[in-house]
């Protein structure tokens, strides 16, 4: 039997109980949106695997427990193909702004009181020119000219991981330091 007739035979027979078990067991809460991408990813590095790897791992623990250990290191591992494929990219696919970026970033949460957007616009204004130069730039760059997390990697070459935490770090400044306007 074929390398490529003995993966076949795994998934036709595993692969339900394969993606239950990750969705269940292993990318449950806010993981849960990896879990297809996941048991894709690694059923595809099964048929990418070595025959000589593959029958070692047949012979000792078995697929199913390399499988579900692969899983759960893939999904919480920097460094694995799947979270430098799917997580890390999707994580940076924020063209439209960071997360909420959509919504006004002064808005209170408790509404019972009437608030003045003016009163958080001269807030805003006042704690973005308190802030380092650096973090002033990002803003200015990202949120008012428009520029995408792509452009700023490739115009200053700085990860696009600490560009967005950085630009979460200018935000939480201005929000924690207007709530009371």
């Amino acid at each position: 039997m074929t390398q490529e007739e003995k993966v076949n035979k795994w998934v036709e027979e595993n692969y339900r109980w394969f993606l239950g078990e990750v969705k269940r067991n292993i990318a449950k809460n806010q993981m849960s949106q990896f879990a297809e991408e996941l048991v894709h990813e690694l059923i595809l590095s099964l048929y990418q695997m070595k025959p000589e790897k593959w029958d070692m791992i047949e012979r000792g623990s078995g697929i199913s427990a390399y499988v579900l250990t692969s899983a759960g290191l893939s999904l919480r591992s920097q460094t694995s193909p799947f979270y430098i494929k799917i997580r890390r990219e999707r994580g940076w696919a924020r063209e439209n702004g960071l997360a909420g970026s959509n919504s006004n970033i002064f808005e209170k949460v408790d509404d019972t009181e009437e608030t003045s957007t003016e009163k958080y616009h001269q807030c805003m204004l006042r704690e973005i020119e308190k802030m380092h130069w650096y973090l002033r730039k990002l803003l200015n760059e990202y949120w008012i000219e428009g520029e995408t997390l792509d452009t700023l990697h490739a115009k200053y070459q700085i990860s696009k991981r600490h560009l967005t935490k950085d630009l979460n770090e200018a935000i939480y400044i201005i929000r924690e330091n207007c709530k009371d306007c």
